[in-house]
């Protein structure tokens, strides 16, 4: 039987590649839970980026959400019939667009995110003190990795 030494860098990295997956499936049923206009995970990526951007344009939620213009510009006009967002035009360049947070878009973020957060808080229970602490400093690492490698701000999302 022969044993190859693999590198740790490689054996994390298929770690990620096959947790990630996983995780976000998991994470996308349960932001569609409960309702029947649910978020999807790319108005929900969109929707945060707007509420930590507000006043944002329509490139940087396409660069946000990994998509084309014409793709994002689909997914906020329908966000924008959804009343989740409200989209106007910039005073200081009439051909460029502001986007912002309806009240309705803000509550139904909160509501997808506490119902997210409370399954995750529900299958992290299971873990130790030290896993816990170990997990959420190995991904602020694997997040601020990324981000530099990619020239992304770490807390973009």
């Amino acid at each position: 039987m022969s044993s190859i030494a693999v590198a740790p860098e490689q054996e994390a990295a298929r770690a990620v590649l096959e947790t990630v997956p996983l995780v976000m499936r998991a994470i996308r049923a349960r932001m569609r839970e409960g309702r029947p206009e649910a978020i999807s995970v790319p108005q929900f990526r969109a929707l945060v980026h707007i509420r930590r951007h507000p006043g944002t344009d329509l490139s940087a939620v396409a660069d946000q959400v990994g998509t084309s213009l014409p793709a994002a510009s689909e997914l906020v006009a329908r966000l924008v019939r959804q009343q989740l967002v409200v989209r106007e035009t910039d005073p200081a360049s009439r051909r460029r667009i502001r986007l912002t947070l309806s009240p309705s878009g803000l509550a139904g973020l909160e509501a997808a995110e506490q119902r997210t957060t409370e399954w995750l808080v529900g299958v992290l229970r299971g873990l130790g003190e030290a896993q816990l602490a170990g997990l959420a400093a190995g991904l602020r690492d694997l997040r601020a990795t990324v981000a530099n490698d990619s020239g992304a701000p770490a807390g973009s999302g």
